[in-house]
C-alpha cells in the first residue's frame, strides 16, 4: 500500500512538472513575440526606404541573386544551331555549374548607375556535353572546358572576379551587365 501512495505521488509531481515546463514554455514565447514583431518591422524599414526611391546602391541580397542567376545561366547544351521549330534550343541545357558563394569587393555609383566588383564562387557539377554556353562561359579556361566536355569534372571551387554593371530602373536597380573585373 506505501509502494502504491509513493507511485502515485511521484506520478502526480510528474504532472505537475510538465505542466510548469508548459506554462515557462508559453510564458517564454510570449514574450518574445514583440521581439519578433519589432524585428520584422526592421525588416520592413528597408522597403519603405525603397519604395521612396532612397536606395543610393544595390542591396547585398539583390546582388547575390543576379550573381545566382549569372551562374545558373551559364548551361552545357547541344552543338546543334536553333531551327525554325526550335528557336530557343540553345537557352535550354543542364546547369554546368552551381553557385557556392559570393563577397562584394567594391561598389561605386553615380546617380543612375553602379559598378559592383564582386568574387564569384562556384563548383561544377557533374556532366559532359558539346559545348557550354551563356553565363560564365567566357571565364572558364579552355583546359576546364575541355576536361568538362569530355565528362571529367574539374574538381574543387573555382573562383571568378566579375564586374556588374548597374543601372536606376524607377526606385529600384537592375543588373545591366556582367563582364571581366578589370586586373587590379
Amino acid at each position: 500500500m506505501e509502494r502504491e501512495q509513493v507511485t502515485r505521488c511521484m506520478k502526480i509531481r510528474r504532472a505537475a512538472l510538465i505542466v510548469v515546463v508548459g506554462i515557462m514554455t508559453v510564458s517564454c514565447s510570449e514574450k518574445s513575440a514583440p521581439d519578433r514583431e519589432k524585428h520584422s518591422e526592421a525588416k520592413r524599414e528597408p522597403d519603405s526606404v525603397i519604395a521612396k526611391g532612397e536606395e543610393r546602391q544595390p542591396g547585398e541580397d539583390a546582388i547575390a541573386e543576379d550573381c545566382m542567376a549569372f551562374v545558373r545561366s551559364t548551361k552545357v547544351v547541344s552543338a546543334q544551331t536553333p531551327t525554325a521549330d526550335c528557336p530557343g534550343c540553345s537557352a535550354h541545357g543542364a546547369e554546368a555549374l552551381a553557385f557556392r558563394q559570393m563577397k562584394t569587393e567594391r561598389i561605386s555609383c553615380s546617380d543612375d548607375a553602379c559598378t559592383v566588383l564582386v568574387m564569384i564562387h562556384v563548383a561544377f557539377n557533374p556532366g559532359t556535353g558539346e559545348r557550354i554556353a551563356g553565363g560564365l562561359t567566357a571565364w572558364i579556361s579552355p583546359e576546364q572546358r575541355s576536361a568538362y566536355l569530355n565528362g571529367h569534372t574539374p574538381s574543387g571551387e573555382q573562383a571568378y572576379r566579375v564586374q556588374i554593371a548597374y543601372r536606376r530602373r524607377g526606385e529600384g536597380w537592375r543588373a545591366v551587365e556582367f563582364d571581366r573585373a578589370p586586373a587590379e
